[in-house]
């Protein structure tokens, strides 16, 4: 699908929540990335999850000048960001929710390819393709497309192989979270409390989605948890091993989690740094 205009009534009911710890470093690129989008009504709730360092004060003045920007600042620090995103989401009303990650940067397309795409073909949820890049590396450009967007589904069975969502690139209805519940805060699903949550939705049989072009700049930092690749191997494996507990299927899994292991790590292409892991 081509990008064309997006009326108003539907751009504003966008919620944006972007959970905010200690990222003095990157969080005024990452608002100014969120603001510069081609559609331009949405609210945005800057959830600061008790941050010690000059986050607070960048984001205050940023929302100083930005009407659409609210800053909120929990009343505990919740040790990831599944707790401030739940404290997000409970602020709005919006239709949507859409998600930002404090150090990933939004294309200015995103919000406009999406809701094109998630209106007129029925998706509960669509995410996006994303461009990677070393921290303090240049960015280059992603211009909108001009021509039709590939859409593939992201089906349960898809997802058991691999988290195929990244989370800033996800737009989903409000309704769909609700039905799902909120993230699960435990320190167990820290990093991985995304993929918990997309596998819920598709098993309650929601309409999951990607479109296969860029929609975020991701930022590589080497000190970031998924940048430990075994140990998030093994957190995504809890989850799916939570998914079929859920479907009363335990014991299968547990016969069948070495083959999960191989599957992930293929289609994660991951192999090379296991291998110098173990």
């Amino acid at each position: 699908m081509t990008l064309t205009t997006v009326p108003n009534s539907d751009v504003g009911s966008v919620d944006v929540v972007i959970p905010v710890y200690n990222a003095e470093k990157y969080i005024l690129e990452t608002l100014r990335s969120v603001a510069a989008q081609s559609s331009r009504q949405f609210r945005v709730s800057v959830v600061d999850d008790c941050s010690t360092d000059k986050s607070p004060q960048i984001i205050k003045e940023f929302c100083s000048v930005d009407s659409r920007f609210h800053y909120v600042r929990t009343d505990k620090n919740y040790g990831g960001p599944a707790g401030p995103r739940n404290v997000g989401i409970a602020i709005g009303n919006a239709q949507w929710i859409a998600f930002c990650d404090a150090d990933d940067l939004w294309m200015p397309h995103k919000l406009q390819l999406q809701l094109e795409i998630a209106g007129s073909q029925g998706f509960d949820l669509l995410c996006g393709g994303i461009a990677d890049f070393l921290d303090g590396a240049a960015i280059i450009p992603v211009s909108p497309p001009n021509e039709a967007v590939d859409v593939v589904p992201v089906s349960h069975r898809k997802l058991l192989l691999k988290n195929w969502i990244a989370m800033s690139t996800v737009l989903v209805k409000r309704d769909v979270i609700a039905a799902a519940g909120p993230f699960n805060e435990a320190k167990t699903h820290v990093a991985v409390e995304d993929f918990d949550m997309w596998l819920r939705l598709s098993g309650m049989g929601f309409r999951l989605a990607r479109a296969s072009y860029p929609l975020v700049h991701y930022r590589k930092l080497p000190t970031s948890i998924s940048a430990n690749k075994k140990m998030m191997i093994e957190k995504a494996l809890n989850i799916i091993g939570d998914d079929y507990l859920r479907r009363g299927q335990q014991r299968l899994f547990d016969l069948i989690r070495p083959l999960h292991w191989l599957l992930y790590v293929g289609t994660s292409g991951w192999m090379r740094a296991v291998r110098r892991k173990l």
